[in-house]
């Protein structure tokens, strides 16, 4: 997700969750090539690019986002990656025993399903670049993130300035990491959000 600080104003750098319906948004386009996909779209005065692909050497996922200005004013955004964990064979099942807890030191979200057969000894990961700096923000609690009778289209965590922190078991189990990102007019900038698995901390 993508959301001007200044105004509220949401939106997704995809067609979906949370496509921008402003009168300046220009179409989505998506481009597939050999081993990534790119999605492109300009709103509120933002061109986004968004690339994913999967490591050809690690169980790693990436989303490279890049954003321009192109508003003719400075403008502060905020980035939001989420991701829901299953760590398992059905989401219904596995929920209730994930447990997640962030790094200190690289702000990293982890999450491990100990009940599991089959992936009890895995961590599942989920960061972003500069994850570790003032500003960022993180919730490991779904309902918090879409809020009551809520949806992805419209999550209530957007409407609030930060998202709680809130990690640990006992929760409707998800990975939100928010970024702060300010833009001068013409300037550019690039998050990368990270999503993997291995079988330790290391």
């Amino acid at each position: 997700y993508l959301r001007d600080e200044e105004t509220g104003q949401f939106w997704s750098p995809t067609s979906l969750p949370c496509p921008s319906f402003a009168d300046s948004a220009e179409p989505y386009v998506a481009r597939h090539g050999f081993g990534s996909t790119v999605f492109e779209h300009v709103a509120h005065g933002i061109r986004s690019e968004l690339e994913v692909f999967v490591a050809l050497d690690a169980a790693v996922k990436f989303w490279v986002l890049r954003l321009s200005n192109e508003s003719g004013r400075s403008r502060k955004l905020s980035a939001t990656g989420y991701v829901e964990w299953v760590l398992g064979d059905l989401r219904a099942k596995s929920a209730p025993h994930i447990v997640t807890k962030v790094q200190p030191d690289c702000g990293a979200i982890y999450a491990r399903n100990p009940y599991s057969t089959d992936y009890a000894d895995w961590l599942g990961f989920f960061d972003v670049d500069g994850a570790a700096l003032a500003g960022t923000s993180f919730t490991c609690d779904r309902a918090e993130f879409i809020g009551r009778n809520g949806s992805l289209r419209s999550p209530a965590a957007l409407a609030r300035t930060r998202l709680s922190g809130r990690v640990g078991a006992a929760l409707d189990p998800c990975a939100a990491l928010q970024v702060p990102v300010t833009l001068v007019d013409g300037d550019s900038t690039q998050v990368v959000f990270r999503l993997g698995m291995g079988r330790s901390v290391d």
